[in-house]
């Protein structure tokens, strides 16, 4: 029952979780601005018709990551928790959403066949 009873988030927790929030929804933005540069990474005399699986890939991975980051802080927040530390993880999962949109890009161009 040590738990039971947590003292409320503070007013400074609260506004630094929503700063880092907002500033991860620009870096998102921004991360999600750089996905059609894949294109500019092949030679065009490659097949890309597959490249818009790895731009699907990206953007859900980004659209996810700030889904599950928000609800990660919600639930930090409920359990009266240090909520701006998990708002911080958004930033590794917006890289690691982009870096996995770029290798589908390089397995969609090199392995998939073309027809």
């Amino acid at each position: 029952m040590a738990g039971w009873r947590r003292p409320p988030i503070t007013v400074a927790d609260f506004l630094a979780t929503v700063v880092i929030y907002a500033v991860a929804g620009a870096a998102a933005w921004t991360v999600a601005g750089f996905v059609p540069d894949y294109r500019g990474l092949f030679p065009a005399t490659v097949d890309t018709r597959y490249l818009p699986l790895a731009d699907a890939v990206a953007w859900l991975g980004i659209a996810v990551a700030m889904l599950l980051v928000l609800l990660w802080t919600i639930r930090a927040v409920s359990q009266r928790q240090r909520a701006w530390t998990t708002a911080l993880l958004a930033f590794p999962l917006l890289v690691e959403a982009w870096v996995l949109g770029l290798l589908t890009a390089i397995v969609a161009v090199s392995v998939l066949p073309a027809r």
